[in-house]
């Protein structure tokens, strides 16, 4: 195999993102399926990080193909108002609800308040991460998220945080190994958030 590289994400790695995106999406296993069509999740959860305001996205690319990347928006309440104003009205249409899992996501994705929890006033940004299984346990997702550390050092951005499902638990144990810390949580989801100042790599 070619040895892997982090290199910032373009137009063009759109559709493996798209892919990557799926293979993990059903809690860091594979999610195809499980919705009316294999894009939903990437047109809420990955693609809107490639053009919306305020956004870093990052790729690990293997001769040229992605096979893991990180996603930010610095400024999740200016993400939210285009997500809701201007990528969703235009991606909404294509989605309709015919299974379980489209009944949430799809309401979900409508709803205009959905990325502004109360992490945001400290950890205005907030991320998305995800690596095929050939890249798992292996670095990279430290690199990822590293590299995006400092971009958000550099732009001035306070913190970031992220919401993780109690069911995915590889990424529970991941965050923390990071430099995140568990700061809330639900009946559903565990919220977990990093300083841009915190420079330590715990192992």
């Amino acid at each position: 195999m070619a040895t892997p590289r982090i290199r910032p994400a373009t137009p063009a790695d759109e559709q493996q993102i798209a892919r990557i995106c799926l293979l993990t999406g059903a809690d860091g296993g594979d999610a195809a399926g499980r919705f009316s069509d294999d894009t939903a999740l990437a047109d809420v959860f990955a693609l809107p990080y490639l053009h919306g305001p305020s956004c870093f996205a990052w790729v690990v690319d293997i001769s040229g193909q992605a096979r893991g990347y990180v996603v930010a928006a610095a400024d999740t309440h200016a993400f939210q108002q285009w997500f809701s104003n201007e990528w969703w009205p235009a991606r909404g249409p294509a989605h309709a609800v015919k299974t379980e899992d489209d009944a949430w996501l799809l309401p979900a994705a409508a709803d205009p308040t959905r990325c502004l929890s109360d992490a945001v006033a400290d950890y205005p940004a907030h991320l998305h991460i995800d690596l095929l299984p050939e890249l798992q346990g292996a670095g990279w997702g430290r690199r990822l998220i590293d590299t995006l550390m400092a971009q958000l050092a550099e732009q001035g951005v306070e913190g970031v945080h992220l919401v993780v499902p109690r069911a995915n638990t590889r990424a529970q144990e991941f965050y923390p190994k990071v430099g995140f810390a568990r700061i809330g949580e639900d009946g559903e989801n565990i919220t977990f958030a990093r300083s841009t100042a915190h420079s330590a790599n715990p192992s």
